[in-house]
């Protein structure tokens, strides 16, 4: 009822204010809102293009990514599709990744990242990973 009664008023604003002015009432075309595309379990998904002389590591710890560079195993599982060792990812690769993970999620990733060897650049991907991801 109150949501008629706003709309009715904001017509009648709308309509007064075309008569005072005199110039023709244009009817409002809602602007089109792109959906946003939903993570496997209902998260917001967010992206990143790589740029030269990124890492996993690098990209996770910045602010608008995760935040912490112990998340990047985060990122790789995201992105097994594309990226088949943690050290080698190449410019311009369109990672994709939640901005909202569990807990539990979080502190696999960062036990995980804890135990990998350091990073080290990579011409090309290893055939076998130091550890399972």
């Amino acid at each position: 009822m109150k949501r008629h009664l706003i709309l009715a008023v904001a017509v009648a604003g709308l309509a007064t204010s075309a008569c005072a002015t005199k110039k023709p009432v244009s009817k409002a075309v809602p602007t089109p809102v792109p959906a946003a595309s939903p993570a496997t379990d209902g998260g917001i998904k967010s992206q990143y293009v790589v740029k030269a002389g990124d890492s996993l590591w690098k990209i996770a710890a910045k602010g608008k990514v995760l935040g912490d560079a112990f998340r990047w195993p985060l990122i790789f599982k995201a992105n097994r599709d594309q990226i088949q060792d943690p050290d080698f990812i190449e410019t311009r690769q369109d990672l994709s990744f939640k901005k909202n993970y569990t807990k539990q999620e979080i502190d696999d990733a960062v036990k995980k990242a804890q135990i990998t060897p350091p990073f080290e650049p990579r011409k090309q991907p290893r055939k076998v990973l130091p550890i399972q991801y």
